[in-house]
């Protein structure tokens, strides 16, 4: 057989670079369609609304497209003409290319998708159907997905296959509860189906193929907290982060692809019990993160490839457990001070000034983000409980820390490292207490009528060294690898000083609490605080409005987050 014939049937590499550049070019027109047209939704102007829109006022008006030459211009005509030949099927691809980030699509640019179908213009091969299930998506039970997604696999319709097994995974994901891991083992299995129905040449397929391997790398890393299965688990994330890996490089995303290795990276080093790949793997990310994402970026990054705010809070978070777990630890504080300073709030400045650049759910984020600085700042000395402490001093800083009971509430989803800042800042809650009711000299049996302050709800100290105590004990039942396992030695010890210290309050830490009664009186304190608050002669201010607002938001997140 000839060498020709031999080749015949195999893509050559010219054409493989030619259907990549082509597939780029489609994708920053479909980029840049997407920013006029949300442009035109956000900010409307007499005369320019987003149903006058042509391809045209595209082609102008288009930012981040990048010409031949390396300019950025105006979309040349020809070459919008050469992918879209009407208007309505760019309305179509920027649906798809929506949906396949997992973002909402706005009515506006659906009704434009739409509008060749009534008026029977379509010529583009454009399934007005197909569109409209796949921008409805959220709006689906699980079973309506299923349906879905057996429908495309009737019709052999790869792309969309891959679309409903990543939806399928993500929707799972967001049910799981609790002790319940029938709906983690079924995204990480609808994930896996995702994976593997990727063709790594089609860009959009890259794109719902980074969702299932984030689905896959969270369920996995949810199984993980069963201590046999961990070691399993963080194999598996490793190997999935280097699939997504190779899906960022496809799409020219480097800032997705610096995540996916620092994932991978991290997985490896738990795996390996490596604390020095443990903390270069977050120093990578760190100063990854601020070259791609600062005020000025030292690399420019293609529209798409963002970066969400959780995911910049989760690596500033990670950043203060490495430090906090190995900066005075004796094998690991000096490797810990070579790879990151002896600043380590200098790295969080620069982190801190990523968020502009994050997309979605950035004020909620970096709220967190912040009142979890603040409680590690305040924390950070009254870091082990001390009965010959300075009264006045620990009084003084707890009194002056206004904002302790939203950050409570607002750093909830921050693991081990969360939870030891709450136990000491309850720890010197409670020391502060002792001192203002005098407990040190008089009975413990002091009424709520003998004290001096007004405020209308009085916790008890007792109570708050116990929860301080439960705290520790959580944080000590975390995973034994890399920095959490530092972690949990640290509060193991933390509360076993405590309940040295208070011999009285560990003797009732196995105690059953009754949890009826004690709702039953935050229920009743809560409707007393609502009695008080409407009898108020005067109205609120707009300040008053907007502290109120503060503390109510985080206590319904709280609530409803199951994070509680």
């Amino acid at each position: 057989m000839s060498s020709t014939a031999m080749h015949r049937g195999a893509t050559s590499y010219q054409a493989r670079a030619g259907r990549a550049l082509e597939e780029h070019t489609r994708a920053m027109i479909v980029a840049a369609a997407e920013h006029v047209m949300m442009d035109r939704i956000t900010t409307p102007r007499p005369g320019s609304s987003i149903e006058r829109l042509t391809l045209a006022d595209v082609c102008g008006s288009a930012r981040g497209y990048i010409r031949r030459d390396g300019t950025e211009g105006p979309i040349p005509k020809a070459t919008m003409w050469k992918h879209f030949r009407t208007f309505e099927a760019l309305a179509a691809a920027v649906i798809e290319n929506l949906t396949a980030d997992n973002r909402p699509v706005p009515e506006q640019i659906a009704a434009l998708a739409a509008r060749g179908e009534h008026a029977g213009t379509r010529g583009d091969g454009v399934d007005a159907q197909r569109l409209e299930a796949r921008f409805s998506a959220r709006h689906y039970d699980i079973a309506r997905l299923e349906e879905q997604f057996d429908h495309a696999s009737t019709r052999n319709e790869r792309s969309d296959m891959l679309f409903w097994a990543a939806e399928l995974a993500e929707r799972h994901l967001q049910q799981r509860r609790r002790g319940d891991q029938q709906p983690v083992v079924a995204a990480r299995d609808w994930a896996r189906r995702g994976i593997a129905l990727v063709d790594p040449a089609a860009r959009l397929d890259c794109m719902m193929g980074i969702r299932s391997t984030r689905a896959a790398a969270a369920a996995e890393m949810a199984l993980c907290r069963k201590p046999d299965y961990e070691p399993t688990g963080l194999s598996r994330i490793r190997s999935i982060k280097e699939t997504e890996m190779t899906f960022a490089d496809a799409l020219g995303w480097q800032l997705h692809h610096e995540l996916a290795r620092f994932h991978a990276e991290h997985a490896r080093a738990l795996g390996e019990e490596d604390p020095d790949r443990e903390m270069r793997a977050h120093h990578l990310i760190a100063t990854a993160l601020i070259e791609l994402c600062g005020p000025t970026p030292r690399i420019a990054r293609e529209p798409q490839d963002t970066l969400r705010a959780n995911e910049l809070a989760d690596v500033i978070v990670g950043l203060h457990r490495i430090h906090m777990a190995y900066a005075t630890h004796p094998e690991h504080q000096q490797l810990c001070a070579t790879i990151f300073g002896d600043n380590i709030d200098n790295w969080t400045r620069k982190l801190l000034a990523c968020f502009p650049a994050t997309t979605t759910e950035r004020h909620r984020h970096e709220g967190n983000i912040r009142a979890l600085l603040r409680l590690d700042d305040f924390t950070r000395r009254f870091n082990r409980p001390d009965p010959t402490a300075e009264f006045d001093r620990i009084v003084s800083a707890v009194e002056n820390y206004e904002q302790a009971a939203i950050d409570l509430l607002r750093t909830a989803e921050y693991g081990t490292f969360r939870d030891i800042l709450v136990a000491r800042y309850l720890t010197a809650k409670a020391q502060s207490l002792t001192q203002l009711d005098g407990m040190a000299n008089e009975p413990a049996e002091r009424t709520d009528a003998d004290r001096t302050d007004h405020s209308l709800v009085h916790p008890h100290p007792a109570a708050l060294i116990q929860a301080a105590i439960q705290f520790y004990d959580h944080t000590a039942a975390a995973s034994p690898r890399g920095a959490s396992g530092i972690l949990r030695t640290l509060a193991a010890n933390a509360s076993a000083d405590l309940k040295r210290v208070n011999p009285s309050r560990s003797a009732t830490s196995t105690a059953p609490a009754p949890p009826i009664s004690e709702f039953d009186t935050i229920a009743k304190t809560i409707n007393d605080l609502v009695l008080i608050t409407i009898s108020r002669r005067n109205r609120f201010t707009d300040n008053e409005i907007e502290h109120l607002i503060d503390m109510i938001d985080p206590m319904y997140y709280y609530i409803t987050s199951g994070r509680n």
